[in-house]
């Protein structure tokens, strides 16, 4: 059966990947994420005033959930300059995705919440902010707690 992701497609057809980006993939890779979100604005936010309602939307699942949960979360914006978010998010096992995309939905815009897998490539999509390369001309990313997400031991010689 032929892959059809992009992605994954795009890290194995053999082109140039920065070497510093794949590495920032590798390690992505070592993390158990449960989650993958991307957020959405219906009104057109300031940069910072996205991010921020990010992260309060991330501090009502930690309050509503009493746990901390691990995060990577990228900024990106659309040809008409508005912001949207991409996050891989862990520590979230056995919490339903559609009450928070209930609670971001009624504040901020559309969002969507789907179950993390790995072989679809998402930390390589999400890891082009961190290296400006040929793709990207701007995007902002942020990390946090990812200590809670039971890192998986990377392989000798890597």
């Amino acid at each position: 059966m032929k892959n059809t992701n992009r992605y994954n497609n795009y890290i194995t057809s053999g082109e140039y990947v920065n070497p510093l980006r794949q590495e920032w993939v590798n390690y992505l890779n070592t993390f158990n994420w449960d989650w993958f979100a991307t957020l959405t604005f219906k009104n057109q936010p300031r940069t910072y005033t996205a991010k921020n309602e990010a992260k309060r939307w991330l501090n009502t699942i930690q309050r509503q959930e009493k746990r901390r949960i691990g995060y990577y979360m990228c900024m990106e914006f659309t040809k008409q300059g508005i912001p949207h978010l991409h996050l891989l998010m862990g520590n979230l096992e056995g919490v339903r995705r559609d009450k928070y995309w209930k609670l971001w939905f009624e504040k901020n815009g559309r969002a969507r919440i789907l179950p993390f897998e790995k072989n679809k490539g998402v930390g390589y999509y999400l890891t082009k902010y961190i290296v400006k390369d040929e793709y990207v001309n701007f995007g902002i990313w942020e990390v946090g707690n990812l200590e809670l997400l039971r890192q998986q031991s990377l392989p000798v010689g890597t």
